[in-house]
């Protein structure tokens, strides 16, 4: 019994210093990648060294300004109705939806145009059934569908080009196919873009639509104006 645990002080004694010997020939670059590697294995039930979370994309909030170039853009409510009671939205079988908004270009000596950025400005998100432009085929999906038309809220004439430094309260205005469910509440993401040259030739233009705000608003029947 007593030569078998010296034996094994022995063996361990043994082991010990050959692990001192190999430990001292490591270099600091060595440490320190066997320190990293044991910080990973630890945090591996925690979720390890992942990396950081992308930044959050910035919230649209009812009445809150948010720049997104070329524009600073506020959201003011969101409708939807079947007749807006206005000739160039007439009366549909479906339903209309609506995203207000104040709109202001920030770029001192550009326009934004209106079948360019402007029309690119908004998108509203997973409604369903919505239609293309110019179709009446309920898509799967409304996320990437341009806004049938855009409207000046004030006078209910479609807007043109947006002129720098000009304000404006616009209706966007997307179509909703029959038999779609009535939406009480619509995610809208906002859209900003960059003036550039084309990859492929020499034609500057607002372009690289990015996503770079979202928020979601109630959605209430439109009440038309009353007749006077």
């Amino acid at each position: 019994m007593g030569m078998d645990g010296g034996t094994d002080s022995l063996r361990a004694t043994g082991r010990w210093g050959r692990a001192r010997q190999w430990l001292a020939t490591l270099t600091v670059r060595q440490w320190l990648l066997a320190a990293f590697l044991l910080v990973l294995v630890g945090s591996s039930p925690f979720g390890g060294l992942r990396a950081q979370r992308a930044e959050a994309t910035p919230t649209l909030s009812v009445g809150v300004e948010q720049t997104v170039a070329p524009v600073r853009l506020t959201v003011t409510k969101v409708r939807f109705g079947s007749d807006l009671g206005v000739p160039q939205a007439a009366k549909i079988d479906g339903r209309y939806v609506v995203v207000f908004a104040k709109v202001t270009g920030t770029d001192e000596k550009r326009s934004v145009p209106m079948y360019d950025a402007l029309r690119d400005l908004l998108r509203i998100e997973q409604v369903p059934g919505v239609t293309k432009p110019f179709s009446t085929d309920p898509e799967p999906s409304s996320d990437d569908l341009r806004p049938d038309t855009i409207l000046v809220a004030d006078d209910a004439e479609r807007m043109g080009d947006l002129a720098p430094g000009l304000t404006y309260t616009l209706a966007f205005v997307w179509r909703q196919a029959p038999g779609q469910p009535v939406p009480t509440s619509v995610r809208v993401a906002a859209y900003s873009h960059t003036f550039r040259q084309a990859s492929i030739d020499d034609t500057y233009d607002w372009r690289d639509a990015t996503r770079a705000a979202v928020g979601t608003f109630p959605a209430t029947a439109y009440e038309k104006p009353a007749a006077s």
